[in-house]
């Protein structure tokens, strides 16, 4: 549900900007006001569902999901959409930071690395399954059908909790919830998106002039570092980074979302462009970066109980890195005859090597902090996944604002060089570590 929600979603917009005279810049905020909502929400859900129980976290965010779902389903305005959506950003921390924690707490031990690799495989599937099902629905029922669907399956997910899931070492600190840091995180993330998104907000084009805007970004993200090192319980817990295994696994998944997850943005505005596909054929090359997300997870959880971390992780997020230059080259001319099979090819290998290693991160990142700590470990690898995407997006979307001919190539052989290098200072942390 939670990836469903966001690739279907994404192929309704035009109806719902259709619908809701919304511009571009307003297209973007409804998928960044999302993303902005969970980097608040998923370092304070980590802590909250350590100290009250992951089940009862589990089962009170499908409850609040269902109910932000259905206000989307009737939301009649744009900001009234964008402020649903932003409940459903919160509700959907509190699933996600307490899923992982009760998924490894199931299956200890070996087993752990299979039943993350079954559930990459649905999440997968989902991914496949959300742009062509979004369309179909926003196109026969209307894009509030979007949200309608959620509200079956938040049922099913409480009623199955409820019977199937058990928790397990919860911390035992009552100090109090730390709020001004992941709100201060978010604020800084923000500023940012809205500067490399032309200078529009959420309701409009900002009026402050940038250097205030860039002042608000770097104040923010001080005030962040400084709020989450005075307080007694911080939501991001610095402690946890003492790890290097830790560090590791908070830059592995930075890094897939820079090289693998933002493509999934801009690849149809290149296809449509200068590639002059129909949206079937632009469809197809969606297919191409995802099929593997379905096909290859269990072969993921295989290699992973066979391969040290350091090769396991850097050796991904090197081929992805690698299909990201094999991308570059094909950019650099979108218009021959061959190029949509040399983009294929590129996207396909890309997508093999994140399939890899995207399902174990979590379980990676939960095993290298004490067990009661797991779904803050959890929800700050999340994070820092929604980090990286709000980046990568913003990353290429400034590249391709440049007049060059070549801004294509530019912008991938920039993404390429963030992800290898953050391969390799994964490769070094997890050197130094015992995995």
């Amino acid at each position: 549900m939670f990836q469903f929600d966001l690739t279907a979603l994404s192929a309704a917009l035009p109806d719902i900007a259709s619908s809701l005279s919304a511009d571009v810049a307003d297209q973007a905020w409804v998928i960044d006001v999302y993303s902005l909502a969970l980097i608040f929400a998923l370092p304070l859900a980590g802590p909250v569902a350590d100290r009250y129980g992951r089940r009862r976290m589990f089962m009170t965010g499908a409850v609040v999901f269902a109910l932000a779902s259905a206000l989307c389903a009737t939301a009649t305005t744009l900001s009234g959409l964008l402020a649903w959506r932003v409940l459903q950003g919160i509700s959907g921390a509190a699933l996600t930071a307490s899923a992982s924690a009760l998924l490894a707490v199931a299956y200890p031990g070996p087993r752990r690395a299979w039943a993350f690799g079954i559930c990459g495989t649905v999440i997968g599937a989902s991914m496949v399954a959300g742009p062509p099902l979004g369309a179909v629905i926003a196109a026969v029922s209307g894009w509030p059908w979007v949200f309608w669907i959620n509200l079956p399956i938040c049922v099913a997910l409480v009623l199955l909790t409820a019977r199937t899931a058990s928790d397990q070492a919860l911390s035992r600190t009552y100090a109090p919830l730390d709020w001004a840091g992941p709100a201060a995180l978010a604020l800084a993330v923000g500023s940012l998106a809205s500067l490399m998104l032309a200078g529009h907000g959420p309701a409009g084009p900002v009026v402050m002039p940038m250097p205030v805007v860039v002042g608000g970004c770097v104040g923010a993200l001080a005030l962040f570092i400084r709020v989450e090192r005075q307080h007694v319980a911080p939501a991001f817990d610095f402690a946890l980074f003492g790890s290097s295994r830790f560090v590791a696994m908070c830059l592995v998944p930075i890094a897939g979302s820079i090289g693998f997850w933002a493509l999934l943005v801009h690849l149809p505005q290149m296809a449509r462009g200068p590639m002059a596909l129909s949206p079937a054929a632009t469809g197809f090359l969606l297919t191409a970066l995802t099929v593997p997300m379905v096909l290859l997870p269990s072969v993921g959880a295989k290699l992973a109980a066979k391969l040290p971390a350091r090769w396991y992780f850097a050796g991904g997020l090197g081929i992805v890195g690698g299909a990201d230059l094999l991308l570059a080259l094909a950019a650099r001319d979108l218009g021959a005859p061959l190029a949509i099979w040399a983009v294929v090819g590129a996207l396909l290998i890309g997508g093999c090597g994140c399939a890899v290693f995207n399902a174990q991160i979590a379980a990676a990142a939960v095993s290298a902090v004490p067990p009661d700590r797991a779904a803050t470990a959890s929800a700050i690898s999340v994070t820092m996944r929604q980090i990286g995407f709000a980046f990568g997006i913003a990353l290429i979307g400034a590249l391709l604002e440049r007049n060059d001919p070549y801004a294509y190539t530019t912008a991938f052989t920039v993404v390429a060089a963030c992800t290898l290098g953050l391969a390799v200072v994964a490769f070094a942390l997890l050197g130094r570590s015992k995995g």
